[in-house]
């Protein structure tokens, strides 16, 4: 996620300048000697230790845990038993909430801890080298708007097929428009795209048009009843034999 190279006089204040500096703890970190320098002779020829440290997934992990805590804790509606979990999964961090009286925290529809998750997607992504994405769940909250999130789906993919007319949803954020996607596109006759930019970006689930049906000419009709074929110009050739 992130790798930094450092020198210092021996390998062992490469390593402790690097932890002093991230304010790094065990098992958040790998390193590797790069060069081990040298005393030299009488200073002469001498020259400084360097090393390569990469920056694990448990250390941003952290961090991001942190970061959310710093922010939940300046909100009046934050539970007094708030208790903040986290789980790596390659370049996703996982943030899970957990505690009494979780509904304010979540907001209307959701939007106050999309707001937090956002932040914390800017917050990590300005010191990793490579994309992140953080994801931040409370309660079971995810799991009872996935559900919602499917029934809108499914009812209204049903109303373009019968009307057979687009219909254009709300804004919505973006794990609820890939949730509309995955489920409009179990659906036989209809298809969903993304339009507009952030925050205002909306799904669109229109009909799928059908392939017309390719009507055989007059002379085309006879010609494979008898085993033979029209050329471009209509005339029928009989097959050879």
């Amino acid at each position: 996620m992130k790798e930094i190279e450092i020198s210092n006089k021996t390998v062992e204040d490469a390593l402790n300048e690097v932890k002093h500096k991230w304010n790094l703890n065990e098992g958040e970190y790998e390193y590797e000697v790069v060069d081990p320098g040298s005393k030299g002779f009488l200073k002469i020829g001498s020259r400084d230790a360097q090393i390569k440290v990469k920056l694990t997934s448990k250390y941003f992990s952290r961090m991001v845990a942190e970061y959310v805590k710093q922010i939940l804790d300046f909100s009046k509606d934050t539970s007094s038993d708030l208790q903040i979990q986290t789980e790596e999964s390659d370049s996703k961090i996982f943030v899970y909430l957990k505690g009494n009286n979780l509904g304010r925290m979540i907001g209307k529809h959701g939007k106050t801890i999309s707001a937090l998750q956002h932040l914390a997607n800017i917050y990590v992504n300005r010191v990793t080298e490579s994309k992140v994405n953080v994801f931040i769940e409370v309660g079971d909250y995810k799991d009872r708007r996935r559900e919602i999130i499917k029934k809108i789906a499914r009812q209204y993919a049903y109303k373009v097929i019968k009307t057979g007319k687009k219909i254009e949803l709300d804004p919505m954020f973006a794990f609820e428009r890939r949730i509309i996607h995955e489920t409009v596109k179990s659906i036989s006759g209809v298809k969903s795209f993304s339009m507009g930019l952030e925050p205002y970006r909306y799904v669109v689930i229109e009909p799928v048009k059908r392939p017309q049906k390719y009507n055989r000419k007059p002379g085309e009709q006879a010609a494979k009843k008898r085993g033979g074929r029209v050329n471009k110009n209509g005339y029928q050739s009989e097959k050879l034999s």
